[in-house]
């Protein structure tokens, strides 16, 4: 039971991560129309990086290196 809220718990977080990065990606079009997909796929790693929340790795407790999840 425990297992299975955590489970539920996880594909909910999944789902509104898959949804932010859409709305991004819509207003993203709407204001730079000739972006190439690459160029739109760059944009996003970058708003991945410094969302709200992102900045400190979306987790609590202490920070660790960032640097680690470069690519």
């Amino acid at each position: 039971m425990i297992m299975e809220s955590g489970i539920a718990t996880f594909e909910m977080i999944a789902e509104l991560q898959r949804l932010a990065e859409r709305a991004f990606v819509f207003r993203l079009k709407e204001m730079h129309p000739d972006l190439t997909p690459e160029q739109i796929e760059m944009e996003i790693r970058k708003w991945l990086k410094v969302r709200p929340g992102a900045e400190l790795g979306d987790g609590v407790g202490r920070v660790g290196d960032l640097s680690r999840f470069e690519l």
